[in-house]
Parts: structure tokens; sequence; C-alpha cells
């Protein structure tokens, strides 16, 4: 295993050099694009369009980047490559439409370089902008787009294994979003009902949001929140950071992290849970604020307000219970008096 494993590497950087060279000496980049694109095996586009009204959408695709748009047509258009280890089945019944692909796999091709562009990797779809639709979108390897799609839909649920989802511009009734290894982008979003997402390795970032429930859980990246209004909030991580600025929830919020910092900025709320094993825990707002303090860290120390606590503070008047507690990390709390 060892000298395959030196083969390869070998044969890896030989190609690199030979690259080098060829740039030094001049060839035509065009053919060298030419060369390592892998478009001509995916075929001519491929349109499906609706005949009926829908209002389920199910995309479920192995391979493929998804993009959601509007159209001015009274149809949806679905626009895709077929690459020749493809397989495409779709189906259109009681106002669902659903595509699915799955693929051949091929073993042994380590030595395929050939990259396909954006595009013929790239399911578009076109919804009328005043359709309000129920969307279940799920890619393997792919990135999942909603920037410039319908400002109204019923529920969104989202799942990919390694992409990104960059969902903008939308109100709904709910959204879930499981990843693996990919991040997520939430960016003006109005959801009457509750929000869950949770990835493995990917960060989490929020801004300008309004929902009920937020449910909120990566196990290495980082959570970045500002502008939420919730009824509640939990955001947990186990090595990334979380930040939280400029929020209002009227319930709790329970905010913890392993190894990372844990950062809360002018934000209300009608109580905080706060925990970090090894990082920093910071508490900071401008307004004067009726708090009630249960403070701990065992080998660092707290500071209210520049004054320095020791490892323990605790109060017992204040209707707003502020928890926090550190093994290894400072807390820091600078609260208007």
């Amino acid at each position: 295993m060892k000298t395959l494993i030196r083969i390869v590497l070998v044969i890896f950087i030989i190609g690199i050099l030979l690259t080098m060279v060829a740039f030094v000496s001049g060839v035509n980049l065009d053919g060298i694009t030419d060369y390592i694109s892998d478009d001509g095996n995916y075929g001519d586009e491929i349109n499906i369009e609706s005949t009926t009204t829908i209002d389920t959408l199910d995309i479920d695709l192995e391979t493929r980047n998804i993009e959601v748009t509007t159209t001015a047509e009274d149809h949806i258009t679905i626009t895709y490559h077929e690459h020749d280890r493809d397989t495409w089945t779709t189906s259109e019944s009681n106002g669902k439409l659903t595509l699915k692909q799955a693929i051949t796999p091929v073993f042994f091709n380590w030595f395929n370089f050939k990259i396909a562009s954006y595009d013929v990797k790239t399911v578009f779809i076109e919804i009328p902008s005043t359709w309000v639709v129920d969307y279940t979108l799920k890619s393997s390897t792919g990135n999942i787009k909603y920037i410039e799609g319908p400002m109204t839909a019923t529920d969104i649920f989202i799942d990919s294994d390694t992409g990104d989802v960059q969902l903008k511009h939308v109100t709904m009734n709910s959204l879930n979003i499981n990843l693996d290894t990919g991040s997520a982008s939430l960016e003006n979003l109005i959801i009457t009902g509750d929000l869950n997402v949770e990835s493995d390795t990917g960060d989490l970032n929020l801004t300008n949001i309004t929902a009920e429930e937020v449910i909120l859980d990566t196990e290495t990246g980082d959570i970045i929140i500002d502008d939420l209004t919730s009824s509640s909030l939990h955001a947990e991580t186990s090595t990334g950071n979380i930040t939280l600025n400029n929020s209002e929830s009227t319930g709790a919020i329970n905010i913890s992290s392993n190894t990372g910092d844990v950062s809360i900025s002018e934000s209300t709320s009608t109580g905080y849970d706060l925990s970090s094993d090894t990082g920093d825990i910071r508490f900071t707002m401008s307004d004067s604020m009726d708090l009630k303090y249960d403070l701990s860290t065992t080998t660092s120390k707290i500071t209210v307000n520049g004054d320095d606590q020791g490892t323990r503070h605790s109060t017992s008047s204040g209707s707003i219970l502020l928890k926090a507690k550190s093994t290894t990390g400072k807390i820091i709390i600078n609260v208007q008096d």
C-alpha cells in the first residue's frame, strides 16, 4: 500500500511539473482548458416544463448543484445536463413535481482530472414568482442556492452531504437544513414557525432572521448570528466560536461551545445560559438590564464591568438570569449600570 501511495504521489508531482513547463513554454491556454473540460460528457441541455399548478417540489440529486430563481412564465422550468453515467427520473402528479438523479459509480478512475463547468453541474429551477411552493431540496455533493427565488414559500427542507447552502429573501412557515460538511448562509428570512439547522463541520451564518424556536447545531464550525428575532434560541458547537449580535428573544437563550469562545452583544432575552469548557465568555450590553448573576469558572477569572470577581460570582436579585460557566476560560461581563 505504501508503494502504491508513493507511485501516485510521484505521478501527481510529475503532472504538476509538466503543467508548469507548458505554461513557461507558452502553450495555448485555451487548448489546455478544452483538454481538462468534462463538459462534453454532459450532452445537450434538457428542459422540463410543468403542465399543472405545482405546490410541492421534490428535488433529489447525487452530483449536481441546485439553483432556484423566478420566471415570468406560468409554469416551472427545470434545466439540466445529463452525464453518461446519470439516470434521471421525473414525475408530475397531484400538484407535486419530482426530479431524481442517480449515478453509476466508476471504480479505479484515479487519474481523471477533467472538470465540468458550473452550468453543466447545476440544475436550474425557475418558478413563477407568485407561486407558493413546499420545497424539498437534496444534493449529495452539490451546493444549494435560493437567493433569487419566489419570496414566499410554504415549508423548506434542505439536505446536502458536502455542499453549501445559501438562502435569502424568503418568507415561509418553517425551515429545516441538514448538512454534513457544508456551511449555511441565511439572510433576510421571515419564518413564522421554527428554524432548525444542523451541520457536522460547517459554519452557520445568520443575518436578519425572524423565527419562533431557533435551533443551531454544528460540530466543528462557527456560528455567527446578527439581527435575530425569535421566541427562543439554542446554539451549540463542539470546537467553534459562537457570536450573537443585535438580537432579541422573547424566551431563553442557550449557547454552548466545548472549545470555542462565546460572545453576546446587544442581545436581549428573558434569560441566558452560556457555557464553554476552554473558551472565553463575553457578554456586552450598552443598556441597563435587571440581571441576576450566576457566574463560575474553574481555573480562570470573572470580571464584571472591569471588577475582578474571582472564580465565582452570584447575586440574589434581578429578574433576568445570566448564567455563565467555563472551565478554563475567562468570563467578561460589561453592562450599563
